[in-house]
């Protein structure tokens, strides 16, 4: 028997799949990731897609 996630799993999960797909593409691209924080990571994010119109 398997239990449902609450919303709060669901969020956490979600953001740590994003994360790491980003962080997989940004290694495929070359980049090389340092310890930056997760709002960092946001904006790089939020500025990709205002470049990439995604």
């Amino acid at each position: 028997m398997t239990s449902q996630l609450t919303e709060k799993q669901k969020a956490t999960l979600w953001q740590q799949r994003r994360m790491a797909s980003y962080q997989a593409s940004c290694r495929l691209a070359g980049y090389v990731l340092s310890d930056i924080s997760a709002e960092q990571h946001e904006e790089r994010l939020e500025s990709l897609r205002r470049q990439y119109g995604g």
